[in-house]
């Protein structure tokens, strides 16, 4: 289940019914499969985290195009900031399916990683989701 919250600067979507640890990608990778896999837009979730894994929210920061989306680390950590997360798992769907990461997700991912190191609210990994499948940064050792 969804909420929509107006925000002054906009929306912001919260799934209110997040019950699991973020303790494997496949876990995770399943469950964000389920959630934004089968969007016709691409949206970048943020997953925040306590010191236990648990999720304690996880909020839609942006929505895009069909193969695109625009973010700021703004707009993540304040997300990240405002849940008082110890730790973000952030994740996006590719709606054509194709689940190898692009330069510019690449990019997304150092960026956000470095501010985070910066912040102290570690980026855990980063998931890119279709329907069928999911890739996982970490998974696959891009640090």
């Amino acid at each position: 289940m969804s909420n929509i919250k107006v925000t002054n600067s906009g929306f912001q979507l919260r799934d209110v019914s997040i019950e699991f640890k973020a303790k494997s990608a496949v876990e995770v990778g399943n469950y964000l499969k389920h959630q934004v896999g089968r969007q016709l837009q691409e949206r970048l979730i943020v997953m925040s985290l306590n010191s236990q894994l648990d999720v304690i929210a996880s909020d839609t920061v942006a929505i895009g195009q069909i193969s695109s989306i625009v973010v700021s680390p703004r707009e993540v950590f304040q997300i990240a900031l405002l849940n008082n997360a110890s730790s973000i798992i952030l994740a996006h769907n590719h709606p054509s399916g194709h689940l190898i990461p692009s330069q510019e997700d690449i990019a997304l991912t150092q960026k956000l990683r470095e501010v985070g190191q910066l912040l102290q609210v570690p980026v855990n990994d980063h998931f890119i989701v279709s329907t069928d499948d999911y890739y996982s940064f970490a998974e696959n050792q891009f640090k």
